[in-house]
């Protein structure tokens, strides 16, 4: 069935399409009686004006974008982003704004943001100088980085090397020496169109730096999992058994992965934490509530998202002098998966 069209309303309202235009973005300009005739019609019909035409009538679109940098349906495996999108959300709420989540397109973050209507874009997980997000500068379009370096636009993130850091110190004080990191990424990769290569980097060097205060080798580079999803540590772990490594510790760099680590355990009967203490990152709401509890390090995720937000709102609106780089703490939440 074909979308309803300004003419149509028009024809039945008995009004030109410029006054089916002004009814619903310059009503003002119309007598009251004439708007009443024409909302009513489009009801009758059915009719909704179009976001993209009516877009370029108005300087807004009345939508910020949230961009991430891998396929919707992987992103949100990764419990991380419904109470970060509960966050952002608080903000549209608040603001009677829409929110579209926009991933790559035919592998392209670039051509995703030029698909998508929005008036500005939070970039989650690429820092400022991914290959397709610095073109958000040239086009002007106001965007805020979370989870990933940034010099000249707002940015907000954690402390991810330090809370990192305290994760693995508390591991490696209990006399582990053969501790399994678990990683979504190789941050290894000098290549910064990585996703999420900032944090995971970051996460990555407070681990080294505990193992090297403990006196512990640090050996080979993480494992990656595949996907950060429950998924991914679950076969990532039973990977790591295959392969003969018995670890009896895991570092995970998200809570996703340490639930895919626990559900590997039970099916294998590995007593957790009497054979295998497991440690997330992130502090999800399902991080107290899995079998057992998950230890983890807590990051403030929605207040992440409503920080971002604001920001994005604020450069909407032509607010702050200069970009603000916003570093919100991190904190260890021991549960029942440690001793």
């Amino acid at each position: 069935m074909s979308r309803v069209t300004i003419a149509e309303v028009a024809r039945k309202a008995g009004v030109s399409p410029t006054a089916v235009s002004f009814t619903f973005n310059r009503p003002s300009e119309l007598s009251p009686a004439t708007v009443r005739r024409v909302l009513a019609v489009a009801e009758e019909l059915g009719y909704a004006p179009n976001p993209h035409a009516k877009a370029l009538h108005s300087s807004r679109a009345g939508a910020i974008g949230m961009l991430v940098p891998e396929d919707i349906s992987d992103a949100f495996a990764n419990p991380f982003y419904a109470p970060f999108v509960r966050g952002v959300g608080s903000i549209c709420d608040e603001l009677d704004l829409s929110l579209m989540v926009v991933s790559p397109h035919e592998g392209s973050l670039e051509k995703g943001i030029t698909k998508a209507p929005a008036d500005g874009f939070i970039v989650l997980g690429a820092g400022e100088k991914h290959p397709d997000v610095s073109p958000l500068y040239r086009r002007r379009v106001p965007f805020v980085i979370v989870d990933g370096d940034a010099e000249k636009a707002p940015s907000v993130n954690v402390e991810d090397e330090k809370g990192a850091h305290e994760a693995a110190s508390r591991l490696l004080a209990r006399g582990h020496t053969d501790i399994l990191v678990m990683t979504f990424l190789n941050p290894r990769s000098q290549l910064v169109e990585a996703p999420f290569h900032d944090i995971a980097s970051r996460r990555q060097s407070g681990y080294m730096r505990a193992f090297e205060e403990h006196g512990v080798a640090w050996g080979e580079a993480p494992a990656e999992a595949k996907q950060c999803s429950i998924e991914g540590g679950d076969e990532r772990m039973k990977a790591a058994w295959s392969d003969g490594h018995r670890p009896t510790a895991v570092l995970c760099a998200a809570d996703a992965l340490a639930f895919g680590v626990l559900l590997a355990a039970e099916k294998r009967g590995v007593r957790v934490p009497e054979d295998l203490e497991v440690v997330g990152f992130d502090d999800v709401p399902e991080a107290a509530l899995s079998r057992p509890a998950l230890s983890t390090v807590r990051q403030p995720i929605r207040e992440k998202g409503r920080i971002a937000a604001r920001l994005l709102t604020e450069a909407l609106d032509g607010g702050g002098s200069s970009p603000r780089s916003i570093v919100l703490p991190t904190e260890w939440v021991p549960r029942r998966t440690t001793l």
